[in-house]
């Protein structure tokens, strides 16, 4: 079967006159536009979520019908859920989103990374205390409390650079 797929493939090569090397780039570039597709798709839906979102204490969540009511990794458990890219958050607690994926270094963000800082009001600057989706250029998209809701912050700010705790890949 594989020599009759090399011999078919060769064929087809030498009629539309490809070189192996193109081919394999395209190769390459969908499997890459396939993973942007998946971070674009996560930012916008968690963008279309601004004005739908209202921030309530996590056992009060409400996350199966607009107007959602929800916390910050309920926020983005439901920004994953809805973008359907494949990716499951393992449940709505930050402490436990934190874990998966892969760790991401301060600044080397791309689109659909989950960024974890922890709360002011802690007195343990490694316990994670919030959670937000980087969306690029500087910005993340979170739910980020009762009197503010959705909104867009820079996470280059002095305020999440030290509150920073780690960043989280988990579309590959």
């Amino acid at each position: 079967m594989k020599q009759g797929f090399k011999t078919k493939l060769a064929v087809l090569m030498m009629a539309v006159s490809i070189p192996a090397t193109a081919l394999l780039n395209d190769v390459s570039f969908a499997a890459s536009a396939s993973v942007e597709a998946k971070r674009n798709k996560v930012v916008q839906t968690a963008i279309s979520l601004k004005n739908k979102v209202d921030y309530v204490h996590w056992n009060q969540r409400q996350e199966s019908k607009p107007p959602y009511k929800t916390d910050c990794s309920g926020f983005t458990y439901l920004a994953y859920r809805l973008a359907n890219v494949g990716v499951k958050l393992v449940n709505r607690d930050d402490d436990d989103q934190a874990k998966v994926g892969q760790r991401v270094a301060w600044g080397k963000f791309e689109k659909g990374d989950l960024i974890f800082t922890w709360n002011g009001g802690s007195k343990n600057k490694s316990d994670v205390g919030h959670v937000g989706i980087y969306i690029g250029n500087g910005k993340m998209i979170h739910n980020a409390s009762v009197s503010k809701d959705v909104v867009i912050s820079n996470v280059y700010s002095s305020y999440y650079k030290e509150r920073f705790i780690v960043a989280r890949r988990v579309i590959k």
